[in-house]
């Protein structure tokens, strides 16, 4: 995990060399964090209102669903419109750069700028869920971070055996011996569907864990729905993070 850290850190200040440009970028994060996260208290107030849909009057629900289709189009719209900007960020980032590198670098540093972004969205985006779920009951929320911190960790280590595998495709590459399609990108996919395969088994578990909370009244049935989908989000963002840092070694290695 210390080596995604720090291979995220290093490459933040070599591709926003500014302060001023890094703010921006993580401000975008912030955005991207709170427009996802948001989609939780969606789900909070569409729930309110099919549970409780025969107890509210009729302006009351015209009101809430209003209110419901109102803030989901504008998140929709506000995700649109982050993911354009940001580009025009990462464009002026490299233009007021000296540094002088061929076309291909250029390609790939692109490609790093839009991983490092992405997994820097979806790691804040997990904290904030994390604090969603302190909120609603703090012995889940401890179990959930304890779980996270543990696929992490063993992201980390597939992170790392990843660098080096494709650092020796580099290497092969500059040398031009040749590296069939199925180890090049096989390797990739395979460890990317680990992280994947290892997520989803701790959503399960997680998924005991949520049942068991409810069942036993520790958990009420509206915000168990949202725990539910908050769960469902956090394993969308650790296979994103799986398959992100598969293509961030590739794109840190190739643009070295």
């Amino acid at each position: 995990m210390k080596l995604i850290a720090s291979q995220l850190r290093s490459t933040l200040h070599q591709l926003f060399p500014t302060r001023k440009l890094r703010a921006i970028l993580i401000s975008l994060v912030l955005i991207a964090a709170f427009i996802s996260v948001s989609e939780l208290a969606v789900a909070k107030l569409f729930t309110k209102i099919i549970l409780n849909e025969n107890k509210i009057s009729r302006d009351q629900l015209i009101l809430f669903v209003s209110f419901f289709f109102v803030f989901y189009g504008l998140t929709r719209s506000g995700q649109f419109f982050q993911r354009i900007y940001r580009l025009r960020v990462f464009d002026k980032a490299f233009k007021a750069s000296d540094e002088e590198i061929s076309y291909v670098k250029d390609n790939w540093r692109w490609s790093l700028a839009i991983e490092l972004s992405n997994i820097l969205s979806i790691l804040t985006q997990m904290v904030v869920v994390i604090l969603f779920f302190f909120y609603f009951n703090p012995i889940f929320g401890l179990i959930d971070v304890v779980v996270v911190l543990g696929i992490l960790t063993l992201f980390g280590r597939f992170f790392g055996k990843q660098i080096e595998a494709q650092r020796s495709f580099v290497e092969a590459k500059n040398a031009k011996t040749p590296v069939a399609n199925a180890i090049r990108v096989g390797t990739r996919i395979k460890m990317g569907e680990q992280g994947i395969l290892i997520s989803g088994i701790a959503m399960i578990f997680l998924l005991g864990a949520l049942l068991y909370f409810s069942y036993n009244g520790e958990i009420s049935p509206a915000n168990a729905v949202v725990l539910f989908l908050g769960l469902r989000m956090q394993n969308t963002s650790l296979s994103g993070i799986s398959m992100g840092l598969m293509r961030f070694a590739r794109a840190r290695t190739h643009s070295e």
